[in-house]
């Protein structure tokens, strides 16, 4: 049973009764709510980089700063100690708590006087959104059956292109209709509204004492999972993909007003419509292939990645060197498909490899990694903006985005390689250790 399950942390994963499984789809849709105003929460300050550049006064390295390597350094470094309170079966708790946090200092984040200021509440952002993702995913692990669990990870990453869309486009309104600091407090106004019915759905019962073991308990286990060579190899291409993809999610919106000349208004609606569609329809086809084929060969989850994004990395190029507006909005949103089709494959290919008690663990430490080095894309990225500036003007912007395409590339090789040691790493079907 689904209550069973959340019970007892230790327990493996069964098959979910027909009411236990509404139940458990009922809080995959709501999941995937959180997850978009989580998302459309993250988006804010890349959709409205240029206002707050200009009354904030801060060079592309400083936006770097604030819309990654600062953001996500906090995110790396607590979402694993969060995901421990996840692993304890305290979804509710910490999801709640977490979505709370986020949307709190995301209003405060309209109240910034500075760019320092504007740092720290995204940190508290940060902060916010570290526990969210790991406890979804651990939720998804313990009420699904290994060969079930791609259609509800896809579902919850469905949150992606609608926070693509719904944030990018009403980031952009807001924001061109009310300014930057009046959209930051309304939207995450809205996100605090869910907090409550997050805690009532997914419960919010303290953990047991017996629960308090499991830290310790699985040691042994998470250092065991850190040496398997598919999962590090996993870690280090995911770590790529985060590069690319944060930094295109930090910069586009810049890049499209400076190269291509449009409002605010006009980014949110067009770039979040069109990347938006192309997102779904990526998620859905990489979810799917990866299922079916991965229903024969498990190895499939890394094989499909390193296709899809072999073919989409000529797109991205050609969006960031074309001239024409369509041309660049297409090219781009396809070269960001990337950051959300990858995650479904991914997360089911590290919970092969995890024993049950550290599934959340498990995309914890993916997403240390991934926020880790991801962060680094948009700062490099601004400082080599910054110094091309004055020989190219509005196109430096561009020519420093082409180390997205390049950072795929490896990110490509990288899940061919762990493919090589996959199946002899992974753990039984039950989720134990074997």
């Amino acid at each position: 049973m689904v209550e069973a399950a959340l019970d007892d942390p230790a327990a493996p994963a069964v098959p979910a009764t027909p009411a236990g499984s509404r139940r458990a789809w009922g809080a995959v849709a709501l999941l995937t709510l959180v997850g978009t105003v989580n998302l459309a929460d993250r988006f804010l300050p890349s959709v409205l980089a240029e206002p707050i550049k200009h009354e904030l006064l801060l060079s592309d390295t400083a936006l770097g700063l604030i819309n990654g390597f600062g953001f996500l350094l906090v995110y790396a470094v607590l979402g694993i100690p969060i995901a421990r309170l996840s692993d304890r079966g305290a979804y509710g708790r910490v999801i709640s708590a977490c979505l709370a946090l986020w949307s709190v200092m995301t209003m405060l984040g309209g109240l910034a006087q500075t760019g320092l200021l504007l740092g720290l509440t995204r940190m508290g952002v940060a902060l916010g959104e570290a526990g969210s993702a790991p406890a979804a995913h651990a939720y998804i692990s313990r009420n699904f059956r290994p060969e079930r669990r791609a259609a509800p990870l896809s579902v919850l990453t469905l949150s992606v292109p609608f926070a693509s869309t719904v944030g990018l486009m009403g980031a952009g309104l807001l924001g061109q209709a009310l300014g930057w600091r009046a959209t930051f407090i309304a939207m995450g106004a809205v996100s605090l509204l869910l907090a409550p019915l997050v805690l009532v759905v997914l419960g919010g019962r303290p953990p047991a004492a017996s629960d308090m073991k499991a830290p310790s308990a699985s040691r042994g286990a998470t250092l065991s999972l850190l040496k398997k060579r598919s999962f590090l190899t996993i870690l280090a291409g995911s770590a790529f993909v985060a590069i690319a993809g944060y930094t295109l999610t930090a910069f586009v919106p810049a890049f499209l007003m400076r190269s291509h000349g449009l409002a605010v208004g006009q980014v949110g609606v067009q770039y979040g419509i069109v990347s938006g569609i192309e997102g779904i329809a990526g998620l859905l086809i990489t979810g799917y292939a990866a299922d079916r084929l991965s229903a024969r060969d498990p190895r499939w989850l890394l094989w499909v990645l390193a296709a899809m994004i072999g073919l989409l990395i000529p797109f991205g190029v050609i969006g960031l060197l074309s001239p024409n507006r369509w041309v660049a909005i297409g090219g781009v949103g396809l070269a960001n498909m990337v950051g959300t089709a990858y995650m479904v494959p991914v997360v089911v290919a590290i919970q092969r490899l995890a024993p049950v008690d550290l599934r959340a663990t498990a995309s914890a430490i993916l997403l240390f990694f991934s926020a880790l080095f991801g962060g680094l894309g948009p700062f490099l990225v601004g400082v080599i903006s910054d110094a091309l500036q004055a020989e190219l003007g509005p196109a430096a912007l561009g020519r420093a985005l082409l180390l997205a395409p390049v950072a795929q590339v490896l990110a490509a090789l990288l899940y061919l390689a762990a493919a090589s040691s996959f199946r002899r790493d992974m753990v039984p079907d039950d989720g134990r250790q074997p």
